[in-house]
């Protein structure tokens, strides 16, 4: 059985689409875990499509509609202020090691973009409504905070070395870009921690859980840890929850402060890949547990199915990105990639219907502002 696992695994891994810097995290989490670990990182890698430091080959349907790369001829330097909200980010396809050096490109909502200079290569993250952006400059060796439209910059409190970048990391910002979570795997130091720009502390989280999502000022904090055949939330003040599923694919905390939403999937030994996502999001009260609601996702394109799920646009809505179903695609004997669009929707949690709200480019790295 464990063979067969290892089979899959490595299969899948080939066929992966991009992954994020959330997604470098659950890399790392899951190399410290065996069977069931191997058993879900076929579907995680499966249906991850996001940013990271190195783009890899996605066997996917192709599905209406198709967006390429912007042309770099129309990228300028990324001006000191006067920058429109940030619609996503993204990294040119690139074959050298490390990915993570290539520098990011922005693109706002009016469709300009700009490049963020060589001091901005590592990592990056944009707050759900694309005001602030957060890297890691190697110049003053911390976090840096800026906002697009006045330039005005935070510096975070906490100095890093360069190499908690170099491994499996997570960097997840509050709504406000003020206050957030930097996590990191693999290394030799393996940070976790909660940090305050604006009150300028630091604060130690408890290792070996990965952040979910993290508010303003003093709200709601939220970590998640997987085990084999379970995984626990846990909103900082109150009593960790039960999940009756290994994942990592939780939205943000809902404006209630209580509510979270994951992708639904299923599991099938006899399956290959044996974990999929069902077409479901399934919501819960995370500071008490109890009953969890499953509902279908209504109006994505044949093809398509729920992979990520991000911040909240209303009391009721959440960003969910869809990818197009994996398969393998034949052309004269060789097995070539083959991807459709990646696109965003709004979902109501209550209904399960869906809005799109744009299409993401084929062959970059990206980055959508509050995915999880």
């Amino acid at each position: 059985m464990n063979d067969m696992l290892r089979e899959d695994l490595h299969a899948l891994a080939e066929q992966a689409p991009t992954v994020d810097l959330a997604a470098r995290a659950v890399r790392g989490a899951r190399r410290r875990r065996t069977t069931r670990l191997a058993v879900l990182t076929g579907a995680v890698l499966t249906c991850l499509a996001v940013v990271g430091g190195g783009v890899m080959s996605a066997w996917l349907r192709p599905a209406p509609p198709i967006v390429m790369a912007p042309p770099e001829t129309n990228v300028l330097p990324l001006p000191a202020d006067g920058v429109e909200p940030v619609q996503y980010a993204y990294r040119a396809a690139c074959s050298s090691d490390p990915c993570g050096k290539t520098p990011w490109r922005i693109v706002t909502n009016q469709g300009e973009i700009y490049r963020l200079g060589d001091d901005l290569a590592g990592p990056l993250q944009v707050t759900a409504d694309g005001r602030r952006i957060a890297y890691y400059s190697t110049k003053h060796g911390r976090i840096i905070v800026r906002d697009l439209a006045s330039g005005k910059t935070w510096r975070s409190p906490l100095k890093q070395p360069e190499e908690d970048f170099e491994v499996e990391y997570a960097l997840r910002l509050s709504p406000d870009g003020l206050r957030f979570i930097v996590s990191g795997w693999g290394g030799r130091r393996e940070p976790n921690k909660l940090v305050d720009v604006r009150r300028g502390t630091v604060t130690d989280l408890a290792r070996g859980w990965w952040p979910v999502s993290v508010a303003n000022g003093s709200g709601p904090v939220v970590l998640a840890k997987p085990y084999d055949d379970t995984s626990q939330v846990w909103v900082l003040g109150h009593d960790p929850i039960t999940i009756p599923d290994f994942t990592y694919h939780y939205s943000a905390l809902a404006p209630d402060g209580r509510t979270l939403a994951r992708v639904g999937q299923t599991y099938d030994r006899d399956r290959r890949p044996m974990v999929r996502p069902d077409g479901s999001i399934v919501t819960i009260d995370a500071t008490r547990g109890g009953q969890e609601r499953r509902i279908p996702v209504s109006g994505l394109p044949e093809g398509q199915y729920a992979a990520r799920l991000g911040g909240w646009l209303s009391a009721t809505e959440v960003t969910l990105m869809a990818v197009a179903e994996p398969v393998n695609v034949t052309w004269g004997g060789a097995r070539r990639p083959s991807r459709g669009a990646v696109v965003v929707y709004a979902v109501d949690v209550r209904t399960g219907a869906s809005r799109e709200l744009f299409a993401l480019p084929q062959d970059v790295a990206f980055l959508v502002p509050g995915l999880v």
